[in-house]
């Protein structure tokens, strides 16, 4: 594994990032019939034979009736729209959402930096953060120059799409009082020019930093240190109070709506500081916080420092005291996928290019630009009371960093079985013998495949791994016997991914079929008002939020959908398995810590049945 390999177009290649985007086939829309088929598939972990009937006369009602109909208008759309779920899914998934987005709707990732050479001390506080800016510029310059490798399968019979990564600097979730907005200011280089500079806030005080020097050329990291040098030591050196400002973005959406038009109209000068933050290439908080393990740093990236926090940017890199690192993705700008394709970018960065020479002095003296906005009696009254809120958000999360060495990827698959597969069978086991209950569980299918696609879910609660988990607690049943429903649960999940990859899934269409009858103006069918619908997790109900992030060392992680749910997401390597699990600290029922103990004991006692299983060794 290689930078070059995995990301840089060769020279005079005829491929261009984008070039294959808008040749994708356009997203699959599902017969009415096989999706509501599939649904009642889904209830069925969930319902009592009485519960699941009466779902059952429901769904046929919908179907002959109201959802028949639904389906027909949404046949038409899919005619003339290549992917007729994208702005919905956009508006209403994301956008008319009024929490905050810290913590609630970002993801975000502790940076295993030392993994690769960049120790996480004190003294690499401010020169981490410079490497990261240099690093960052790069990978903005190949999506400028569109020289980022398009992604492909191996043999080049599935492409995908490339599209989001256009969100991924210059971006921001602006407010708005009933809906918020995506606005974008990057532009390919032959889309016309584009902000090169980035947002540094520290101690809540910002600054505007120049990416490029007038030549083009990407500042290096021995530049951008001076950058941080002149910041660290005129904030430290002054005693005046933060500004506040970034804690407003924080705010639940429509009040922040109100405070940023109201900042923007207070002068000129403020609407100027406001564009330049928001068109900022990509965001640095230098965090004052020092978080002791992985686990912490994740926690810290999250919610940390809310005053060096501007929660509306699409990218974020965390810099903390002790020299430790995160990142935060503003995920309606783009899925994680693209999180970790950074991330990895990075890694891969500091591996093969080492150490900078910090002996070398910087090209030029260059200076950072303060951003002071201008304020009055009702902004400093607002700063105040976020101060108070934020203080609360920063207890509202918990999140675990977690390796698990009993074995990883090659074991799963010496054993004949998907290692994703494996991993999501082993999480609703542990769950079960945590809660006692079977919890409806979203994991993410990548649609990338197809135009401007994003995600599917994949429902993994099954009836087969009902049966494993239920055999799992009975001292009747024989390893071999639960050894043999450990296989057939774990093979349906592999079966329901690829149907989920496919378009043939049951959320997504539910969901188009809901937004068909809003902007139609209908009534909410009584179909989404069923008891099994939000118990099997539709309507955002799912207990456990899942997803793989693939066979590198790169994991992050979201909050759960649900108070009383966990977030879970894991990344597989040859001989051990990482995880993130979040839980929210104001539930009274979950726990992180309980539930990543019952993980490890389910991924040993899977060992132990698939071990003793004489017919797997053949």
């Amino acid at each position: 594994m290689n930078r070059d390999g995995i990301y840089h177009l060769p020279e005079g290649s005829k491929e261009t990032t984008f070039c294959y985007d808008d040749s994708l086939p356009a997203l699959p829309l599902p017969k009415l019939e096989h999706t509501l088929k599939r649904y009642l598939e889904s209830l069925k972990p969930f319902g009592t034979a009485e519960e699941l009937e009466a779902s059952k006369k429901v769904i046929e009602e919908f179907r002959t009736g109201i959802g028949g109909k639904l389906h027909a208008l949404l046949e038409e759309k899919a005619k003339h729209e290549k992917n007729w779920v994208a702005t919905w899914w956009e508006d209403y998934a994301y956008l008319t959402l009024r929490m905050p987005l810290i913590p609630y709707c970002v993801m975000a990732s502790p940076l295993l930096l030392e993994t690769v050479g960049l120790e996480d001390v004190p003294e690499n506080f401010l020169k981490s953060a410079a490497i990261c800016c240099t690093i960052n510029m790069q990978f903005w310059k190949l999506l400028r120059t569109e020289t980022l490798r398009p992604i492909a399968s191996s043999d080049k019979k599935i492409l995908f799409s490339s599209d989001l990564y256009k969100r991924l600097f210059n971006t921001v979730r602006a407010p708005g009082l009933e809906m918020d907005k995506i606005v974008s200011y990057f532009k390919t280089e032959k889309e016309g020019p584009c902000p090169s500079h980035l947002l540094v806030i520290y101690k809540g005080r910002m600054f505007k930093i120049e990416g490029l020097h007038e030549d083009g050329e990407i500042l290096s990291p021995q530049d951008f240190l001076l950058y941080f040098q002149q910041i660290q030591h005129k904030v430290d050196s002054e005693d005046t109070s933060i500004s506040g400002v970034p804690l407003l973005s924080n705010d639940d959406r429509t009040t922040w709506a109100r405070n940023r038009s109201h900042l923007i109209e207070l002068s000129e000068r403020n609407a100027e500081v406001m564009r330049d933050i928001e068109s900022s290439i990509s965001m640095f908080s230098m965090d004052t916080n020092e978080p002791s393990d992985y686990s912490e740093v994740a926690t810290r990236t999250l919610i940390g420092d809310m005053h060096s926090k501007w929660a509306d940017k699409s990218a974020t890199t965390v810099c903390f005291k002790n020299g430790k690192m995160g990142c935060m993705g503003e995920h309606s700008c783009y899925d994680g996928t693209i999180s970790i394709s950074m991330s990895l970018y990075a890694m891969l960065s500091i591996f093969e290019d080492g150490m900078p020479d910090w002996s070398i002095p910087p090209k030029r003296l260059v200076k950072p630009v303060e951003l002071v906005f201008d304020l009055d009696d009702e902004i400093r009254a607002e700063i105040e009371r976020m101060t108070e809120v934020a203080q609360k958000l920063q207890n509202s999360v918990c999140v675990t960093v977690d390796q698990f060495n009993g074995y990883g990827k090659e074991y799963m698959k010496s054993k004949k079985i998907h290692p994703d597969s494996w991993i999501q069978t082993a999480l609703l086991l542990a769950y079960y013998r945590l809660h006692g209950t079977f919890a409806p569980t979203y994991e993410t299918a990548m649609m990338r495949q197809y135009y401007k696609g994003r995600t599917e879910t994949c429902r993994s609660c099954s009836v087969d791994s009902v049966n494993f988990i239920e055999a799992m607690g009975s001292s009747k049943e024989s390893a071999g016997t639960k050894a043999k429903l450990f296989r057939t649960a774990a093979n349906r999940q592999t079966e329901l991914m690829n149907e989920a990859r496919k378009g043939n899934g049951v959320d997504r269409h539910l969901f188009g079929l809901w937004c068909m009858a809003y902007d139609q103006g209908l009534p909410i069918p009584e179909f989404y008002d069923d008891p099994m619908y939000s118990k099997s997790g539709g309507g955002g109900n799912f207990i456990l939020s899942t997803s793989t992030l693939g066979f590198t060392i790169n994991c992050g992680f979201v909050a759960p959908m649900c108070m009383d749910g966990y977030g879970c997401f894991y990344t597989m390597l040859g001989e051990n398995i990482w995880s993130i699990f979040t839980a929210y600290k104001d539930s009274e029922v979950t726990s992180c810590r309980k539930l990543l103990a019952e993980f490890h004991r389910a991924l040993e006692d899977i060992r132990t049945i698939m071990d003793a299983d004489i017919g797997t060794k053949l």
